[in-house]
């Protein structure tokens, strides 16, 4: 243990002095050989020191310690920049993952369309923005327009005691007044919407709705056995 948080210790000071270096030097971090090659020297000598300080310390155990250590700290950089290399695929594989486990995590499938999993319950849900708020709609094609709760409206921004409720609206609960207001801007993956109409639902009336007044925005939007796809 004492060796792991040595060797640890100079990683770590390897890599503040080549970000101190590279920041004193004025050079990009991420700049490639066209640009120039000394931040690539200065992050390559990291390596090369903490491989050499790998050896040094090894030097005082068994070799059979000493190699696995190098062949552990080898396979940890091999991973790091597989990684790297790989980003676009593991954040795309991560979505499916999440989209999987939590539902109403939209997927971008395309360029412009996204998809979202059937719940548990059989409704179609969506994690989107309203005014930068994350909320979470239940997707109702029934509902001509957007309905925020009373908790969700305060998260995006409202103040529902300030407003006027006076829209006769029929909710899953019976007849209700809802207040009117218009959304700067709701997001959802690559889809963006500003200044759309939306109401405000009384106090007590639990879960947001999806309605037409976003979903006919849209290109087209279509149910595909458990998935529903929404194209900008």
């Amino acid at each position: 243990m004492r060796t792991f948080a040595l060797v640890i210790a100079v990683l770590l000071a390897l890599v503040a002095s080549a970000a101190l270096v590279s920041w004193l030097a004025g050079w990009e971090m991420n700049a490639g050989f066209v640009d120039g090659r000394a931040p690539h020297i200065v992050w390559l000598a990291i390596i090369g020191g903490l491989l050499a300080s790998s050896i040094v310390v090894g030097l005082r155990q068994r070799f059979s310690e000493t190699l696995f250590g190098m062949l552990a700290w080898g396979g940890i950089f091999l991973l790091l920049i597989v990684g790297y290399s790989y980003r676009e695929e593991v954040k795309s594989l991560w979505s499916r993952v999440r989209a999987e486990v939590f539902a109403g995590a939209p997927i971008e499938t395309a360029a412009g369309e996204i998809e979202v999993r059937r719940s548990g319950d059989g409704h179609f849900y969506l994690e989107a923005s309203v005014n930068g708020a994350p909320i979470t709609f239940m997707v109702d094609t029934g509902a001509t327009a957007i309905a925020l709760s009373w908790d969700d409206a305060r998260k995006a921004g409202f103040q529902p005691q300030d407003l006027s409720f006076t829209d006769p609206v029929m909710t899953a609960s019976g007849p209700a007044l809802s207040a009117t207001v218009f959304l700067e801007r709701i997001t959802a993956g690559p889809i963006r919407r500003d200044g759309i109409r939306a109401g405000v639902l009384p106090e007590g009336i639990d879960g947001s709705l999806l309605g037409l007044s976003f979903l006919d925005t849209l290109s087209s939007y279509e149910i595909r056995g458990d998935r529903l796809i929404l194209r900008n």
